[in-house]
This record gives structure tokens, sequence and C-alpha cells, in this order.
């Protein structure tokens, strides 16, 4: 979706690295409780061909915005396996401040120093303000942590398994295992608008420079606005 992420983004970065004693997913991402659960439903219907960071980020944000907390971090973790900084954002946040498990400021500062291997500025504000809370033994814990973090999920084994995702999708769609009618694709997650779905920037190597655009952009937090149900958003 074009206009759901930046806003969910700059709630989340708004959060920083703040503790929050009794934190709830509401506390993260205030825009979740006023954000109708069908936008989030379609941002994912979207997301699903060949994009399963984007996929599983939307279905932890689903369980986020209904409580379920603990669903959240999995389906964070999951989509931090296909190189999702939004979601290990996310999974720092959560682990400082208790939400959907107990608190760990450790794992924590690993998860943020991952989220900000590509150097964004925002992120790298809010892993250094982790760092400054921490221990000299939470420090080392940390190191650790992100030693065994930087093996699964870091860019440089996380973007292949993305890379081959949307290889395939991407195959599907153009070969005989796709219906099309008129000018939107059929896939088992539901329809996607072909212009939508084979835009450059949903791509190889456009992506993740497209993912770049959207960190480094200025973002503007701004409530939601209600969804008309006459006409699906497009990007």
């Amino acid at each position: 979706m074009k206009t759901l992420l930046p806003c969910l983004l700059a709630a989340l970065l708004a959060s920083g690295a703040r503790a929050q004693p009794g934190a709830t997913p509401a506390t993260l991402i205030p825009q979740l409780e006023a954000l109708p659960l069908l936008q989030i439903d379609r941002a994912e219907a979207m997301a699903s061909p060949g994009h399963p960071n984007e996929m599983w980020r939307y279905r932890a944000l689903r369980a986020l915005k209904l409580h379920q907390a603990e669903a959240a971090r999995r389906y964070f973790r999951f989509a931090s396996r296909y190189g999702d900084k939004f979601s290990q954002h996310a999974l720092s946040l959560m682990m400082w401040n208790g939400v959907g498990g107990p608190v760990d400021r450790a794992q924590a500062y690993a998860w943020s120093d991952l989220a900000a291997e590509r150097g964004y500025r925002d992120l790298l504000l809010v892993r250094e303000k982790m760092w400054m809370q921490l221990d000299a033994a939470q420090k080392a814990r940390a190191m650790l942590a992100g030693q065994a973090l930087y093996a699964e999920y870091a860019d440089a084994v996380a973007r292949p398994r993305q890379a081959w995702a949307m290889r395939r999708a991407f195959a599907a769609a153009t070969g005989s295992r796709v219906g099309a009618t008129s000018d939107r694709l059929r896939f088992e997650q539901g329809d996607v608008s072909a212009e939508y779905f084979f835009v450059d920037k949903r791509w190889n190597d456009e992506y993740w420079r497209e993912q770049d655009r959207q960190w480094k952009a200025r973002v503007i937090v701004a409530p939601p606005q209600p969804l008309r149900d006459a006409e699906p958003d497009r990007p």
C-alpha cells in the first residue's frame, strides 16, 4: 500500500528507545488503534505475492492491533528473515518494553543493531540510545546475541531469501500457473492489480532501493483516514 507504511513507520520511530513500564501494543504504534483491519488485510493481500517480508509484517501489525502481542513477535521474526528492517526494529522495541514477552534489553539492543545495519539515521539514533542505557553485563550479552542474529537475519543471508521469493513469484505470474482476468492476477491470497504487481520498484535491485527511499524520506505522522469501500487503494 502506498500510504500505510510511511504512517506506521513514523509512529514506530517516534517510540524510540524510551523505557515505558507497562507498555502495550498501542504504546508502540498508537495509530494502529484507529486503523481499520480491512486496510491492514488489503495491504497484506497486495504484498503477499513474492514479498514474504511484507506479508508477515502486516500479519504482525494485525496481531498487534488485536492485542495478540506474542503472535506479533513471531510474525515480526518471520518477516525479519527476509530483511525487513521495520520488523527488526519493532521486535527490538517490543523486547525493550516487554510487549509480548519479558523485558530483555540485551536482545533488544542486538535487534536494534541489526535493524540499523543499512545505516538509516533514525535507526542508528535509536540503537545508540539503547546502548547508553545498558550496563556492562547487558552490553556483553548484547554482543553475543548479535552474532547469532547476524548469522540468520543480516542482509547478507536475508536478502537472498527475499530475492528467491521474488523471482519465484514473478516467474509464476508470467507463466501458465496463474489465472488472469482483465487487469488482475489471481493468487491464493486473492486478486492483485497487474499494474501494481509488475511495477519495477517491486522487483530485483530496485525493490531494495525503494526500501532505502522509504526509510530516508521525511515522514509526517497524520491521523488515519477512513477507508472507502467503493474502490481499493492503488499505489
